[in-house]
């Protein structure tokens, strides 16, 4: 159904605030180029990246699913999507596979790798299932290798980092895409994804911490050795300090609350006192009036709770030796005014997250705003563009159309002929010499007229011009001749001075 079209990349990323999707193609070195992205607010829907309300996600993932398939052509539909998930209950296991080579050292062989992989592959863990299985830490004789095939050794084991999710929530995400009648082509881990499309080759390698601080929870993927080290996920975000703010002396709602945060939050708190923010509430109509220190102060707090349970998790896991090139931060909090400065005055040692190079097209950098509808994608879709970088199937089908159809259609005009600047287009003028053919029936029926006079000429003369085949032949040659286009001797020799091969 694809052949002939380039692929389509469907994913659809399942947030604790939104729900998000995006439409993308890939270059041939694997960089995402955006067609289209749009998100919905979970509205209770999603609770801290699992499914609570079936119906209200069918009904929103369906808005998102309409919306993207109104940028495709008229000829191609989306059937398939990868889903991407963070939610509470994931996290790593570790799981350790070994093999027992024999009492003499011998060379390991690529069959001992993969039965080190069959073994991690039957791990079970009760009420969770396996949604993903990193690259294993190889110890060949109690040493560290990298590359185990070809070494000797008695002894081998393959340490694995196994994500586990509760079995029930896959189970949401599966009915849910049924009921839509869509295929899901694979279900992500977005913390994982996201620090493969983040962390750089030295801060994987020498250790580094990726934590993305979104609005239901928190993710911390922990590389070294450009290993997963750990994956953990803290149940709290920035729909905490939402709720915060509903507790101000001045009662609010939480919609009224959480614009408030967006757009007034900050965590100065070296203000005066005395600053009062008023905007007017959208749900009751009414003006809403708090001191700015008192909002900093509860917005402040509790983004610092945040930050303390990100170092007291890394450090209790055992880790604080595996982050020496500090944190990455990404997600929703960090965009909280003065984040970055009080992170440096923590004296903390970190960076902001931001896609590799290799994982986007170059050009959305350079174009002007509103040049793509107004979509902000390095800013406000960057999981969703690392979750396309790492998608492999395509999503997009494409339906075969008749011949006579296609043949129908007129051709569009081209971009340059829309635009209110482009030049009139002038019919092509005709030139004297061009050719004019006959009907195919018209020569046909000539051959055969010619045909009959020839048979009935030789039944007088009693003179055969040969047997049926070589008739056939000689009238097949003749259309064959007739209908090939005029030879020009000129034309041949431009084709044979030019040197280039025309298609």
């Amino acid at each position: 159904m694809n052949e002939g079209r380039e692929d389509i990349f469907v994913v659809i990323n399942i947030g604790s605030s939104w729900l998000s999707g995006i439409l993308a193609r890939k270059h041939s070195d694997g960089r995402v180029r955006p067609i289209h992205a749009c998100r919905v607010p979970a509205a209770g829907a999603i609770r801290q990246g699992c499914i609570h309300n079936m119906d209200a996600a069918a009904r929103y993932i369906t808005q998102i699913v309409d919306e993207l398939t109104s940028h495709l052509s008229d000829d191609a539909s989306i059937q398939g999507v990868y889903v991407g998930l963070d939610c509470r209950s994931m996290h790593s296991e570790t799981f350790t596979a070994s093999l027992q080579l024999g009492s003499e050292p011998r060379e390991i062989k690529q069959a001992d790798l993969e039965a080190l992989r069959e073994q991690v592959d039957q791990a079970h863990y009760e009420g969770q299932r396996i949604l993903a299985i990193t690259d294993p830490r190889y110890l060949v004789d109690g040493r560290r290798e990298h590359t185990p095939r070809g070494v000797m050794g008695r002894r081998i084991e393959a340490q694995y980092k196994v994500i586990v999710v509760r079995q029930n929530i896959l189970a949401h995400i599966e009915e849910l895409i049924a009921r839509l009648e869509l295929q899901l082509l694979g279900t992500l881990p977005a913390p994982l994804v996201e620090a493969r499309a983040t962390l750089t080759t030295e801060e994987s390698a020498l250790g580094c911490a990726y934590i993305n601080m979104g609005g239901g929870t928190t993710s911390i993927a922990i590389y070294k050795e450009r290993l997963l080290q750990g994956l953990f996920i803290i149940p709290l975000g920035g729909q905490c300090v939402t709720r915060d703010l509903t507790s101000l002396p001045t009662p609010l709602l939480e919609k009224d609350a959480e614009l408030l945060k967006i757009s007034e939050g900050s965590m100065d708190t070296s203000i005066p006192r005395g600053e009062i923010v008023e905007r007017m509430s959208p749900e009751s109509g009414k003006a809403i009036r708090i001191d700015r220190l008192e909002l900093n102060r509860f917005v402040d707090a509790r983004v610092r709770e945040l930050l303390w349970n990100c170092v007291h998790l890394i450090h209790e896991s055992g880790n604080e030796a595996n982050v020496s090139r500090g944190l990455v931060f990404a997600g929703g909090v960090t965009r909280t005014r003065f984040f970055y400065e009080t992170l440096e005055q923590l004296n903390f040692e970190y960076r902001r997250g931001t896609l590799r190079r290799e994982v986007y097209d170059e050009r959305l950098e350079l174009q002007p705003e509103g040049a793509t509808g107004g979509i902000n994608y390095l800013g406000d879709y960057m999981s969703e563009l690392a979750l396309a970088w790492w998608a492999q199937k395509s999503g997009v089908s494409y339906q075969l159309r008749d011949l006579d159809t296609f043949m129908q259609d007129e051709p569009e005009p081209t971009p340059a002929a829309t635009t209110q600047y482009a030049a009139p287009v002038e019919e092509p003028q005709r030139a004297a010499d061009d050719f004019t053919f006959e009907p195919l029936d018209q020569k046909l029926s000539n051959y055969l007229e010619e045909a009959e006079e020839q048979e009935e000429t030789e039944e007088r003369t009693g003179k055969k011009g040969g047997s049926t085949s070589q008739w056939l032949s000689n009238v097949w040659g003749k259309l064959t001749k007739a209908l090939a286009p005029e030879e020009h001797p000129e034309d041949d020799d431009e084709d044979e001075d030019d040197g280039e091969i025309h298609r």
